[in-house]
């Protein structure tokens, strides 16, 4: 694996990436469902590497995250049929698909996008030898703006859409030569088994393409619950930086490369500092005493040492 490294630096003047009145709209009704659809049996064991040395870690509508002391992810145990119900649900389909959820993501997130694409147009030509005329599986993207922007990209050759509520038609492909799951494994109970099956898609010696949160990076390790963007059953599946390169290796994949990329860690800590835990003298020290400098000098250490929240992923069909 290429231990890569490339420090993003924190956006001036950015806007938040999702609009706070369609996101209290969406929390609305996933709190409605979960309150309607607790968990039945509280399994312990981590989906991830088997263990049974799993812990309560925090709570969000009467479900509790569980913590892992063997790989350091986090997860909840909620059952198969509860989530797919979840995922199914209309009420959602209907907030995402519509005009003004899609219009807010194009014009909050067009800068990352555009950082994507030409990531992965690097990334595809350093370990496939090509970027251009592939064909490319995209798996779960609810956003229509980037799919746009990523359709228009020297990479495509034939894409299709899988899985998404979003009714666009598009090229049925056998087998990819890559495949993209963006923002897709924080809904998976059985990390392993899903991607394993995505794995037949993939041509001998094709890439996998995988963006994800972490649950080892600094800003959900030090809110906990007080991490105001996840909540259950969106978020089910957080693995560390570990529990990711054992997902890979045991679904099939060889994993070439893992960065973490992200630029709000400090900034969402500094945000809801009150919700930081009495105990946790160290952060509330440092928040206290820190100038724009420190920030942005922790945060790059949180970058450089894999300790942030966000991780891409590059990984190769063995």
């Amino acid at each position: 694996m290429l231990k890569a490294y490339d420090y993003a630096e924190p956006v001036k003047n950015k806007i938040e990436i999702k609009d706070s009145v369609l996101f209290q709209r969406e929390k609305q009704i996933a709190q409605n469902f979960v309150i309607s659809n607790p968990i039945k049996y509280e399994c312990h064991s981590c989906p991830i590497c088997g263990s049974e040395h799993t812990k309560f870690i925090f709570e969000r509508w009467d479900i509790n995250y569980r913590y892992c002391d063997i790989c350091k992810s986090i997860f909840v145990p909620v059952e198969q049929e509860t989530l797919k119900k979840y995922l199914e649900l209309k009420e959602i389909k209907e907030l995402k698909t519509s005009k003004e959820y899609q219009k807010q993501a194009s014009e909050r997130r067009n800068s990352i996008w555009n950082d994507l694409v030409l990531w992965a147009e690097y990334r595809i030509f350093r370990y496939l030898g090509r970027n251009t005329e592939l064909n490319i599986i995209d798996f779960g993207n609810k956003y229509e703006g980037f799919i746009d922007l990523f359709c228009k990209s020297k990479l495509i050759g034939n894409y299709e859409l899988r899985n998404s509520f979003l009714d666009l038609k598009t090229n049925h492909i056998e087998q990819a030569d890559v495949i993209l799951y963006l923002n897709q494994l924080q809904h998976e109970n059985d990390p392993i088994y899903s991607l394993s099956k995505i794995r037949e898609s993939l041509l001998k010696d094709g890439l996998l393409i995988l963006n994800t949160r972490l649950g080892s990076g600094f800003d959900i390790l030090t809110l906990k619950g007080g991490t105001q963007d996840i909540f259950p059953y969106e978020h089910i599946m957080l693995p560390s930086k570990k529990g990711l390169e054992i997902i890979l290796d045991r679904a099939g994949f060889e994993l070439l490369e893992i960065t973490t990329p992200g630029t709000r860690d400090m900034d969402i800590v500094m945000k809801h500092k009150e919700r930081i835990e009495d105990s946790n003298f160290f952060i509330k020290y440092l928040i206290d005493i820190a100038d724009v400098s420190t920030i942005a000098d922790f945060q790059q250490f949180l970058q450089k040492s894999g300790l942030s929240s966000f991780a891409q992923v590059v990984a190769r069909k063995r």
